[in-house]
């Protein structure tokens, strides 16, 4: 896995029409935001979505289902991709994101600001109700309804 020398874009999409890509899948680099690593989507990612990053550079939406291995690397889509697209998920780190960074994170109705994230059965989507945890991160604002929320990151995200 490599480290910074790269210019991260986690505004942008690449296809497979896209190549050579930038850096190789599981590539990290980092932003004044945060800590950036380049995945491919295994299926749809939605915007802001929480997201599963398997080993081999997978990301695919985070649910309390596919929570359960050891030690799981979480991201959050800041753009939306369709399967098989490329694109940097933010990963967190020690002072990433925070007020006024615009990272986010989808989140269900009711969630309570500095509360832990944690996984739900909607896919993408976090919540504060007591399930799978999200290590190292939570969001800074209260939800009424249901929305996006931004966070600030401890050190890198993970479950389990």
């Amino acid at each position: 896995m490599s480290s910074q020398g790269f210019g991260v874009n986690p505004g942008k999409i690449f296809t497979t029409t896209d190549l050579p890509l930038p850096v190789g899948v599981g590539s990290v680099g980092k932003t004044p935001d945060g800590t950036f690593m380049f995945v491919q989507a295994d299926g749809a990612i939605d915007q802001y979505a929480a997201v599963k990053i398997s080993d081999d550079g997978q990301a695919a939406m985070l649910t309390t289902t596919n929570a359960g291995s050891n030690n799981l690397q979480v991201g959050i889509a800041q753009v939306a991709a369709a399967d098989n697209e490329y694109l940097y998920v933010f990963i967190g780190g020690v002072g990433g994101g925070g007020v006024g960074s615009g990272i986010k994170v989808k989140a269900a109705a009711s969630y309570a600001a500095d509360a832990n994230l944690n996984t739900t059965a909607t896919a993408g989507v976090v919540d504060d109700a007591s399930t799978t945890v999200i290590k190292n991160v939570v969001g800074l604002t209260t939800l009424t309804g249901a929305g996006t929320v931004e966070v600030k990151t401890t050190g890198y995200m993970s479950v389990n």
